[in-house]
């Protein structure tokens, strides 16, 4: 397949596959059976995005490869459209058969899968995401009944950006900063800033224009969406917690295959498929710090331990806040935090 982005530029890609104008959309090209099973799987950035690249793209083609009869076909760019928020509706309605989604965006949805943003736990994704897939049975499949979950893992550890010398939390007050979640909002209300919530693909522009001010996300993201282009200084060392992200299959999708072709899926999902999610955003963070180490325009600022420490507090209040807020609403969270923490 020719990539679209080797011929149109990232903006104008990226205008086109949102409006549905891409063509050539399946990936998976062979002969294929009228028998065989006909799955769309879709993502909603590039296809160079390494969700994409390194995790989704590889799984489909070994599934295609399988000889059990699937056939599956590759939607990424927004070819399948909707927005980003709206990806976990399209396929609980079968929109898409397979999607990517963040749960963060619809957090509502996810109040158990959202326990991996809480911060002062581990320090990157392979160890959150096991640790997720530990407590899965016990604590976070309620979240997913209306869908076959094929992966659940984290991004990196989330790092502050801003387009102004930030070094303690005071030195945020009155910024806007981008936020993909209810909960992450909340951390960034209580360092004083103002929350806007927003999809990453609409994270660039707001960031050029002066939207938002800066935003609290993974710093992978400064090269999948060349954040970097527009944002200059970084706190890259403290206790944030992980945004969640799933690939989701549609039930009635998942049913209607053969006993092979679930097995397939079945030996292909869950906690490994995860873990090459996790390890990719790990690696994907050191790139990052790479990346902005080596420009001059941008700058990683070094806090002391006593700045550190005021951070710290902050994120303390606001777990004691968050499991106390969820506790209530009669989600055992108390105990979840706990068995999620447990080493």
């Amino acid at each position: 397949m020719i990539s679209i982005n080797k011929i149109l530029s990232r903006r104008v890609a990226l205008t086109l596959a949102t409006a549905g104008l891409v063509f050539g959309s399946t990936l998976f090209v062979q002969p294929v059976k009228a028998a065989d099973a006909d799955l769309k799987m879709a993502f909603f950035a590039s296809p160079k995005h390494p969700v994409w690249s390194v995790l989704m793209n590889p799984w489909g083609k070994k599934l295609n490869a399988g000889n059990v009869g699937l056939k599956i076909a590759g939607f990424p760019g927004g070819q399948i459209g909707g927005k980003p928020p709206g990806a976990f509706k399209r396929v609980v309605n079968g929109i898409a058969d397979i999607e990517f989604h963040i749960p963060g965006y619809t957090s509502t949805l996810f109040p158990r899968s959202l326990v991996m943003e809480i911060p002062l736990q581990y320090g990157n994704s392979v160890e959150a995401t096991k640790a997720m897939w530990r407590i899965y049975n016990k604590h976070i499949a309620p979240d997913y009944k209306r869908v076959k979950l094929i992966g659940l893992w984290g991004t990196d550890v989330p790092v502050i950006m801003t387009n102004k010398v930030v070094r303690t939390p005071a030195d945020l007050k009155g910024l806007k900063l981008r936020t993909p979640s209810r909960n992450q909002a909340a951390i960034i209300k209580a360092f004083g800033a103002i929350p806007v919530a927003m999809p990453m693909p609409q994270t660039y522009g707001a960031l050029e224009k002066g939207v938002v001010d800066g935003a609290i996300v993974g710093i992978s993201v400064v090269k999948s969406f060349k954040l970097a282009e527009v944002v200059k200084n970084y706190i890259v060392d403290l206790p944030m917690g992980f945004s969640p992200q799933i690939v989701a299959m549609n039930h009635k999708a998942f049913n209607k295959l053969s006993p092979q072709q679930k097995a397939i899926i079945e030996k292909n999902s869950g906690l490994e498929f995860s873990l090459i999610g996790a390890r990719s955003y790990d690696n994907s963070r050191k790139q990052g710090i790479a990346t902005i180490t080596k420009r001059p325009d941008t700058s990683i600022t070094k806090l002391t331990a006593a700045e550190k420490k005021l951070w710290v507090a902050k994120l303390q209040g606001v777990v004691k806040t968050w499991v106390k807020g969820f506790d209530k609403q009669g989600l055992p969270y108390t105990q979840m935090v706990s068995d999620y923490l447990k080493k």
